[in-house]
């Protein structure tokens, strides 16, 4: 029903447009109420025309809501008239009772509505431009080498210790063998050193009393510290030992 509306009346940005989206939604909704009120073909059309003329007051005339209610007068005037010098304005072909729903229908979603719709087609739209920045990551040149697959990854300091490619050594420099080699080789006037082991001529005695003296020097000072603790321990136990008995005395 939407679709035929907007091929009709032409409502191309009604997703975009306030006024075509308020004209679509009034539209539809007064079809879709008529043919809940199970009026037949000669009604539907009868009720989308006065529905449109006063919908086009507001929206083309700017008419106000008093004369757009005169206006709905009119047109409903001489359904089923008690005299008989009241003239038809063509919709006698509805009923007492349908034209009684349709001025309410028309109440409850025109007129009660109808400071909203004023403002809304007399103001234009303020436009808002939606903008969208898309990135694109292009495919790397084929002279690259591809990348390896990411199960594959290993930390920095692995790659760079057991995996990446050693730096050149540099060439040797012209000469620096040649200086290299007369350090290397030990002068003939210099007299050499046997290697002497002392510890193959010492006994066990001999480590035995190396070992004691060292403890000794080590350990003396701090046995000595400890006794002079203890008397200094033992003399203050004294001397609370005597205050006590002359306390007691």
């Amino acid at each position: 029903m939407q679709k035929e509306l907007c091929e009709i009346f032409k409502l191309k940005n009604y997703s975009t447009d306030l006024q075509e989206a308020s004209t679509l939604d009034y539209y539809t909704g007064a079809v879709w109420w008529g043919k809940e009120q199970g009026l037949n073909p000669q009604q539907l059309s009868g009720l989308f025309t006065v529905v449109y003329n006063l919908f086009e007051n507001v929206k083309e005339q700017h008419m106000n809501k008093v004369d757009n209610l005169k206006e709905f007068k009119a047109v409903m005037m001489g359904i089923e008239p008690e005299y008989p010098d009241v003239k038809s304005a063509g919709l006698d072909f509805f009923s007492v009772a349908q034209a009684k729903a349709i001025a309410q229908y028309i109440n409850t979603s025109l007129f009660q509505h109808y400071n909203l719709y004023q403002f809304m087609f007399t103001h234009t739209q303020a436009e808002e431009i939606i903008g969208t920045d898309l990135s694109i990551e292009v495919a790397k040149p084929s002279t690259l080498p591809f990348p390896p697959p990411l199960h594959e990854g290993v930390q920095d300091d692995m790659y760079a210790s057991f995996i990446a490619t050693p730096p050149p050594t540099p060439p040797p420099v012209e000469g620096a063998e040649d200086t290299k080699s007369d350090q290397e080789t030990p002068k003939e006037d210099e007299p050499t050193v046997p290697d002497i082991d002392a510890f193959n001529d010492l006994t066990v005695d001999d480590v035995r009393e190396v070992i004691e003296s060292v403890a000794k020097e080590m350990l003396g000072g701090l046995q000595n510290d400890l006794a002079a603790k203890l008397r200094e321990k033992e003399n203050n136990i004294i001397q609370r030992i005597n205050k006590i008995h002359k306390v007691s005395e």
